[in-house]
């Protein structure tokens, strides 16, 4: 059966601006430092990207007594907490801040409302690293709700400030901001979700609706690629989250006369070119 169809790509896949500027720090410490360099957890969620990375001299480790007296931190995208910083330098740890401007941002804006007494409520997953970091800038007593029912839970406040995790979704979120405003009554929104993945998910969206099968490409600890894939799924196009070309099954594209292509905010550009040649083998039959 012929599997002839067009590759259809979204204007906007490949690395998110945060990512990108990341990912430039750390070649320059590559360069810079001749030696390992050392990040805390993954420096991006993309598996295949960090192997690739390790074999370059940047180790991800779990916690900061694996960094070496006198080595080099980078501090991912996501950012940390502020002790976790002090705790470095106090160990002559050598620092490379890699925090997207977006998250620094959110940091900031959290710090202030901690420095008024204001009770800072996060919207997003408390598990995330992001939020996790930010959660520290406010002296780890922030609220962290994830949904509209958790919202409705927490007890009622004169005050607060809200911060959003940077990759949450905007109407999500606007859900869960109805349900805190009946429980605070001076509630002050921060609005700190990143255009960029908005305007990723509508593009994606809209490449969605003029195509017979939709691949997402990215890792599948992303949070970022694994909303865009739930997106997908719930627009009704039949749609695969991959992380390599390997993943990619032909037997997908059998009826298929367009497929669309979108990726998470950490997908590399060398994953992305092995995707596009691997369907362009199994569109002109050579799979």
């Amino acid at each position: 059966m012929s599997r002839k169809f067009e590759i259809v790509t979204s204007p906007h896949v490949g690395y998110c601006f945060g990512v990108m500027r990341a990912m430039r720090l750390i070649e320059q410490g590559l360069e810079s430092f001749g030696g390992p360099i050392y990040t805390l957890g993954d420096v991006i969620h993309n598996p295949l990207e960090v192997r690739r990375l390790e074999t370059l001299g940047v180790h991800s480790v779990e916690t900061l007594d694996e960094v070496p007296e006198g080595g080099t931190l980078v501090l991912r995208a996501h950012g940390v907490s502020p002790d976790l910083i002090d705790e470095a330098r106090r160990r002559g740890i050598g620092i490379l801040d890699a925090t997207c401007p977006f998250v620094q941002l959110s940091q900031r804006y959290v710090k202030r409302f901690a420095e008024d007494s204001v009770p800072v409520i996060i919207i997003g997953d408390r598990e995330h690293p992001e939020v996790r970091g930010i959660a520290g800038h406010a002296g780890e007593q922030a609220i962290v709700v994830k949904n509209a029912r958790e919202a409705e839970l927490i007890a009622p406040l004169d005050r607060a400030g809200v911060v959003i995790q940077t990759t949450f979704s905007r109407s999500e979120a606007e859900e869960i901001i109805s349900a805190l405003a009946a429980r605070v009554r001076d509630l002050t929104v921060r609005d700190t979700i990143c255009e960029a993945t908005e305007t990723r998910r509508d593009a994606m969206l809209e490449l969605a609706r003029g195509v017979d099968c939709m691949l997402v490409v990215g890792g599948a600890n992303s949070s970022n690629t694994m909303r865009l894939y739930q997106k997908c799924v719930d627009s009704g196009v039949p749609a695969h989250l991959i992380e390599s070309a390997e993943d990619i099954d032909p037997d997908w594209f059998s009826t298929a006369r367009r497929v669309g292509l979108s990726t998470g905010t950490s997908t590399p550009a060398w994953i992305i070119e092995a995707v596009i040649a691997r369907l362009d083998e199994i569109s002109r039959g050579s799979a």
